[in-house]
């Protein structure tokens, strides 16, 4: 059985402060005496679901087209399950009894994704993140590991991220901060469909615009 984790597009949807908006611009309407029904789409490539291409912190890292394919299907997906409050970071301690051995995707659950309906301004402004040393260790220690997923808006929190300039976010991505492969980061998902489900799969496959920082993406758990 496959649930979907990844959230709709929609007009008015919960975004990272001060991205733009994403609206719908209608072009052909069949009410309207047009033969179909299109549309533009205006959207930022780091709103609602979606992935962190390194190039997103990385001025020579992958683009979206350019990660490869096998960063997208997991065959070893963990689920790294703690509740965390306001702005808390996960840490190393949170890993211990994790079994890393092969885990090709860590998906951290902070209970977030609860908040998006119940309370969207925390939602928006006061989500959890990634510590420094959490993104370094994973990045060094975890070789098999391709990606993680979050179940909030952003691997660094809102104010502490850009104070400290985004090290969760550069340790992961790019080749300044280590020359191992980088680990790249699907935010803003909801994981609560999965918890005290066995996880056998996990496909994140992003809509590949040449070129770019990042993209939404439509992410599949398969469970038993």
């Amino acid at each position: 059985m496959f649930i979907e984790l990844s959230y709709p597009i929609e007009e008015k949807m919960i975004k990272y402060p001060d991205n733009p908006p994403t609206y719908f611009e209608p072009t052909d309407r069949i009410e309207q005496g047009d033969i179909v029904n299109t549309t533009m789409i205006h959207h930022f490539s780091h709103t609602g679901t979606h992935v962190d291409a390194p190039f997103h912190f990385c001025k020579d890292g992958w683009t979206l087209d350019e990660v490869p394919l096998e960063y997208f299907v997991f065959d070893h997906p963990v689920l790294v399950s703690k509740e965390k409050a306001p702005t808390e970071l996960f840490t190393i301690e949170d890993l211990k009894g994790v079994d890393l051995n092969g885990a090709d995707l860590l998906m951290f659950r902070s209970g977030f994704s609860r908040l998006r309906k119940e309370d969207p301004a925390t939602y928006r402004f006061s989500f959890p993140g990634i510590s420094p040393e959490l993104a370094k260790f994973l990045r060094e220690e975890v070789p098999s590991l391709k990606a993680i997923m979050l179940d909030f808006l952003s691997a660094d929190p809102l104010v502490a991220g850009a104070k400290e300039g985004y090290l969760a976010h550069k340790w992961l991505l790019s080749k300044e901060f280590s020359r191992k492969r980088p680990i790249i980061i699907f935010e803003d998902v909801n994981l609560e469909p999965i918890v005290g489900k066995k996880i056998k799969r996990v496909i994140a496959l992003p809509v590949r615009f040449k070129g770019l920082d990042g993209g939404p993406v439509s992410v599949l758990a398969e469970v038993k």
